[in-house]
């Protein structure tokens, strides 16, 4: 685990990490997530829709392991819409900066801010990502590489990293 964590470090990383990058007790602001849900975009199908309570973070729920229909890569714009509460304190500047990475190779990085998040509420936000363009042999060696697409999601308020989490991605179906 690394020190005091910036913005600017997490966009310069070339690869996906391998250990977290803040310990939990970093979430001052005690924010959870709870309910999750991903659509397409144009056709506004619901790819997944996940129920659960908003339960404190642990480690085991710091990593998580994804797996979608290789057809997900054909997807041009995904929304992602996260239910998550507020503790005690209010956040201001909310940005969370998520990489995708393919075999150690960035595909793609997302930056979304949330400016003010009220203390002791319950939130929901959606996230828009434009999917990157793939080509036909870069789909077949995702399809055919599971576990090699992995992602970094990182949490900061007021530029400081309180929550990372990191995943994994099976396209193989």
């Amino acid at each position: 685990m690394i020190g005091s964590v910036t913005p600017e470090e997490v966009l310069s990383h070339t690869q996906a990490t391998t250990e977290f990058l803040c310990s939990l007790s970093a979430n001052i602001f005690d924010i959870r997530f709870g309910s999750f849900r991903l659509r397409d975009m144009d056709s506004n199908t619901i790819l997944l829709d996940l129920e659960r309570d908003f339960e404190p973070q642990t480690e085991e729920s710091r990593f998580i392991s994804y797996n979608f229909p290789p057809e997900f890569l054909n997807l041009r714009t995904v929304g992602s819409l996260i239910y998550f509460s507020v503790g005690e304190y209010p956040v201001s500047n909310f940005r969370m900066i998520e990489r995708h990475y393919f075999k150690d190779r960035l595909v793609q990085n997302y930056d979304f801010t949330i400016d003010f998040m009220i203390p002791r509420t319950i939130n929901s936000r959606e996230f828009i990502y434009t999917l990157p363009e793939l080509t036909e042999e870069q789909k077949e060696d995702i399809m055919l590489s599971p576990r090699e697409m992995k992602s970094d999601s990182f949490f900061f308020a007021d530029g400081q990293l309180i929550m990372h989490v990191r995943a994994e991605y099976d396209y193989s179906g």
